[in-house]
């Protein structure tokens, strides 16, 4: 049981950074200098990027344990 947490929040973790990483790279290159963006905007973005990578590790977790379970 305790392998199967430590597993599952492995899991999260790594899903997590992962879809951060892919996020903020992607902002970085939509980024035009000449463009001020709002700080609203930015706001928005953190957050954004904050939710949707919390919920690829929730999935990622998941996904390891459906495969663990079916093993």
């Amino acid at each position: 049981m305790f392998e199967t947490i430590v597993g599952c929040f492995k899991w999260a973790v790594v899903g997590f950074v992962v879809a951060f990483f892919l996020m903020k790279l992607y902002e970085g290159s939509h980024i035009h200098d000449d463009i001020p963006k709002p700080d609203f905007k930015i706001r928005q973005s953190k957050r954004a990027a904050l939710v949707l990578s919390t919920f690829a590790g929730v999935l990622s977790a998941l996904v390891w344990l459906l495969v663990q379970r079916w093993g």
